[in-house]
């Protein structure tokens, strides 16, 4: 009998989890689906984040796009520092989600001390990363020092370079403020969502939009539930 399965995958179609990470350590892995690996995309990118116990995203912002993160498993703790003094301290377990504007800086650190899983929605084809060691890697003695009111001599023998480290190692105890449990703007639990029901036999969607949050630019996600017998 002659098959008539397809002998070529879809240029539709990429797998993230099984790609091959652009980053991988004892601490984590960074996997990415961005044009340069799914040239189909247009205004949009995504990347899997692996992280292990008490291991760090470190402290980065993206120039030229928006973010939305999703927790798949685990608990994390989620800073973001945005423009003026709009500054946010918030943790997300599965199903919840974190919206982070384009140019705030952010991190994401696992609290939980079982590893967690997140993945991560862009509104740029090519999210451009940049990250705060790096900056501060750039940067002269006399540049820092001067910065933090001090001299400059009290940075001479810091390590520095300019190179992204990604995830890193936390030390000691995580420090999750008593607010980051409370509820946030940048925050949303999907899962609480009233699913939508495609009908019978077809299943439902819980929709994370700007209808239903505000916070959202350019970015939203569909959860969906679907029957082993819907398309």
């Amino acid at each position: 009998m002659t098959s008539i399965l397809p002998t070529k995958q879809s240029r539709h179609v990429f797998h993230l989890k099984n790609s091959k990470p652009f980053f991988s350590s004892e601490n984590g892995s960074l996997q990415r689906g961005t044009a340069a690996e799914f040239p189909i995309l247009s205004n949009l990118s995504m990347k899997r984040l692996v992280l292990g116990p008490g291991a760090i995203r470190e402290p980065h912002w993206h120039a030229n796009c928006n973010e939305l993160t999703y927790c798949l498993s685990g608990k994390v703790l989620v800073t973001i520092l945005d423009t003026g003094d709009d500054f946010s301290n918030l943790t997300l377990t599965e199903g919840q989600m974190v919206h982070i504007n384009s140019g705030a800086l952010h991190h994401i650190e696992e609290i939980g001390g079982e590893g967690a899983e997140l993945i991560i929605v862009f509104s740029s084809e090519h999210p451009k990363d940049f990250a705060l060691q790096a900056s501060f890697g750039a940067m002269t003695d006399a540049v820092l020092g001067n910065t933090y009111d001090g001299p400059s001599s009290g940075w001479t023998n810091i390590k520095r370079d300019t190179k992204e480290h990604y995830i890193v190692k936390r030390e000691g105890k995580a420090n999750v403020p008593d607010t980051a449990h409370l509820p946030n703007k940048n925050k949303f639990d999907v899962e609480e969502l009233n699913p939508q029901d495609g009908g019978p036999g077809v299943g439902s969607a819980k929709k994370a939009r700007l209808n239903v949050w505000g916070a959202l630019k350019n970015l939203s996600m569909p959860l969906y539930d679907h029957t082993d017998t819907a398309y």
